[in-house]
């Protein structure tokens, strides 16, 4: 994928200088993996490549043993309810967590039909229900359990969804993103925007998509300058999911695909929906909307804090978080005035 297979608008840009020398590093190791995975995936039973990567997991927790403290410390202060065993448990699972969706890819595309006949699926009342609404639908999910697969999964449920995504040039690992966007747009994508690239006329496009009754999809675990209370600290978050509900009237419906105790028994579950109120004070509003979408994501990632990939990046967002709140007490103004300005990716203040 090239910047002029994209079309319209020039490209925002999050990664401002050339990746250094450990995303470098990191992007080889990832996509020397990904193809070699993408080999033997066809020849040897999937259910060997899972336990490697589980136990590639444990090995990078054990070597980086400083990347594994701090690990552990963010879940320790997320779920203080936890033992120090059940908290090492899950720091090991978030490393292997976060490498398998590469095989979630090749899984799907080699064994779709025993992953779509064994999944159970919770709350379809919900998707129903904002569906009725007729103002499109949109989804939110965080980077946690089988996300590379949702939209293939939605897909072959007859409930295609778009994606909005950072173009691969615009992350630090740009090889290794592109690779995993062309392997998941084969396994099943809106035939009509497969995916929204993060642009100039990303807004436009969304709008007119959403208006037609469609689904989009933005993920809500993205730094952002909406404050929210997250894990009982304050944090950061991006807000364009509230800002185009409130625009649109368009209901924010929070899923996720959560894995199983084997590799086709998987559970896919539809959260209550987020419901906007178009004509009220939007720095009333938006802040609501976010808190409400916070803790739609909190609520599935304590089912399943194991399968979270972004816990690396939750002190970074509570510590936006805490800026955001001291500088929002010395306004006086309830941080209404950060939380009223768009930061959806391609729109003014998003880069």
């Amino acid at each position: 994928m090239t910047k002029g297979e994209v079309e319209g608008g020039r490209h925002i840009n999050p990664v401002r200088e050339r990746p250094g020398l450990f995303f470098r590093l990191l992007e080889t190791g990832l996509i020397s993996l990904f193809y070699l995975s993408k080999f033997l995936f066809m020849l040897l039973p999937a259910s060997l490549f899972y336990r490697a990567f589980r136990l590639l997991g444990k090995l990078v927790f054990l070597a980086r043993r400083g990347m594994g403290e701090r690990l552990q410390e963010k879940i320790r202060q997320a779920l203080p309810e936890l033992s120090p065993g059940e908290v090492r448990r899950i720091a090991q699972e978030v490393c292997a967590a976060a490498i398998f969706p590469i095989l979630d890819l090749f899984l799907m595309a080699k064994h779709r039909g025993e992953i779509m006949s064994n999944l159970q699926v919770e709350g379809w009342e919900n998707l129903e229900r904002a569906e009725a609404m007729g103002k499109g639908v949109l989804f939110t999910t965080g980077h946690i359990g089988m996300y590379p697969i949702l939209h293939a999964v939605l897909y072959h449920m007859g409930k295609p969804y778009t994606p909005v995504m950072y173009y691969p040039e615009d992350t630090p690992l740009p090889r290794y993103v592109d690779a995993m966007a062309r392997q998941a747009y084969d396994l099943g994508a809106d035939p009509e925007n497969p995916v929204f690239w993060a642009g100039q006329d990303t807004l436009n496009r969304i709008r007119v998509h959403l208006e037609k009754g469609k689904r989009a999809c933005i993920t809500f675990d993205v730094d952002g300058s909406g404050l929210v209370t997250f894990f009982g600290k304050p944090a950061a978050l991006a807000t364009g999911l509230a800002h185009f509900s409130l625009q649109l009237g368009t209901p924010i419906v929070p899923f996720a695909l959560f894995r199983g105790e084997d590799l086709f028994h998987n559970r896919l579950v539809f959260y209550p929906p987020i419901l906007s109120h178009p004509g009220r004070d939007k720095r009333e509003e938006i802040p609501r909307i976010m808190q409400e979408v916070a803790e739609a994501g909190e609520r599935m990632i304590r089912q399943a804090p194991g399968q979270w990939m972004s816990w690396f990046g939750l002190w970074h967002w509570w510590e936006e978080g805490e800026k955001l709140s001291r500088e929002a007490k010395a306004r006086g103004e309830g941080g209404k005035k950060r939380q009223g300005e768009d930061d959806t990716p391609g729109s003014p203040g998003s880069g």
